[in-house]
């Protein structure tokens, strides 16, 4: 029987879409941290490229 010992929070290899595009980029525009925006978007912050 396999085990499953997945924790990852974050979705694994997609694309951002145009609402968080958006969000990322007002986000940024308030000097907010990438670590920040991540977090809020639920995302890894090496997903976050500004």
């Amino acid at each position: 029987m396999a085990q499953h010992n997945c924790t990852t929070k974050y979705r694994s290899l997609t694309h951002l879409n145009a609402y968080e595009r958006g969000q990322t980029a007002a986000l940024h525009k308030e000097d907010k941290s990438i670590c920040y925006i991540a977090k809020q978007l639920g995302r890894a912050p090496s997903t976050e490229r500004i």
